[in-house]
């Protein structure tokens, strides 16, 4: 009787706080068998217009030739090239399938069930999503009006409870840049006993523009902090898959070591990204390219009457006097796919990502035929 009562029970799945994560899925496109589907300017995704340098091919297609070989796990010779640019020991740096999977896993490793954990909004969503997973409280502060991270605001929603700050430099989806002496601020205000996240998946653009050195400010903090930083923009990598945190401590890093999954990195990946460091006239190029072509949208979009929000990556946020969903929705019908925000109010903004000189043109032809929307 008992073993029957025992078998008649049954689990409920997924768990209750699995349940209620909150996530936005990212926006794709359908493409059969990993072929790039219809000719749509895909201006939605951040992705680079470029492709990867002559070398990083070279070096992913002789990697492919040992396929039937796992991965080296310990990812010695990207880890060294990573330390060699940033001047952060090896002992304290890990590697990711993205700079996302690293950030799930940075909120997994700070956060217990009842923890808080502040974030500016909007922002890259994928930390807050570790949080959840973690059963953790998401506390949201705002962004200021220019788009980048009310530092103020988020120091003022710090609790006995809060186990994790985020910061978002620049910020995605809008942009905006922090300045060293707010990142400085934040260094020196959050507890020691909190961990400092700061996101820089678009480090290379701003650090082109004159942006502040975050790594040299963190090093005045004396409680924990991580770094993100991806390959997936301006190395031109995204469909690899490549990320890298810059921990305080190789405690940190032995924690998101510990997080892992075993040979999270293909062979591919890991030498595209290798040899990706090591082709820095290719990065130049694209750097040039990329903020050459976003000063021309910029300058267009002004021209046309709309408010852009100033910012260091390879996308623009705008908005239009029009609503933002309806002229997403012509400028969709046209196959220019943008990304529509709900921010900072009702009408929504675009982000537009910097993509190829005729994709741009695509876009900007759109946003004229729109134009009776807009101005």
């Amino acid at each position: 009787m008992g073993i029957q009562s025992e078998k008649t029970r049954r689990m409920t799945l997924p768990s209750s706080r699995i349940k209620a994560v909150t996530f936005p899925p990212p926006p794709t496109t359908v493409e059969p068998d990993s072929k790039e589907g219809a000719k749509l300017a895909r201006m939605h995704l951040n992705e680079a217009p470029f492709g990867p340098s002559p070398r990083v091919l070279t070096a992913a297609a002789e990697a492919l030739t040992n396929a039937h070989r796992y991965p080296d796990h310990n990812a010695v010779e990207l880890i060294g090239r990573i330390a060699a640019l940033t001047g952060v020991e090896r002992s304290c740096i890990s590697v990711g399938n993205g700079s996302g999977e690293i950030l799930i896993a940075v909120a997994q490793l700070a956060i217990e069930v009842g923890d808080e954990a502040v974030f500016p909004a909007p922002t890259f969503p994928t930390c807050g999503k570790g949080v959840q997973i973690a059963g953790g409280k998401l506390i949201e502060a705002p962004l200021r009006d220019d788009g980048v991270n009310d530092v103020a605001s988020m120091l003022a929603a710090l609790t006995d409870r809060t186990k994790l700050f985020y910061l978002c430099t620049p910020n995605n989806p809008t942009g905006g840049v922090l300045s060293a002496g707010e990142i400085a601020v934040a260094a020196d205000t959050v507890p020691d006993d909190c961990l400092l996240v700061v996101d820089e998946a678009y480090h290379e653009f701003a650090n082109a523009e004159g942006g502040p050195d975050v790594l040299s400010i963190l090093q005045r903090r004396t409680g924990p902090w991580v770094v993100t930083r991806s390959f997936s923009k301006a190395y031109c990598l995204a469909g690899l898959r490549t990320g890298y945190a810059l921990c305080s401590s190789p405690d940190i890093r032995d924690a998101l070591w510990a997080l892992r999954s075993n040979f999270n990195l293909s062979r591919p990946a890991l030498a595209a990204a290798s040899a990706a460091i090591a082709d820095t006239e290719h990065l130049a190029h694209v750097l040039r390219q990329t903020l050459a072509e976003r000063d021309r949208i910029a300058q267009t979009l002004q021209k046309m009457g709309c408010r852009l929000y100033s910012g260091s990556a390879n996308f623009l946020t705008f908005q239009a006097n029009g609503d933002a969903v309806n002229l997403a929705t012509m400028l969709g019908e046209q196959g220019v796919l943008v990304q529509v925000l709900p921010w900072p109010n009702s009408k929504g903004s675009i982000r537009v990502t910097i993509g190829s000189r005729e994709e741009n043109d695509r876009f900007l032809t759109g946003i004229a035929a729109a134009r009776k929307d807009i101005v």
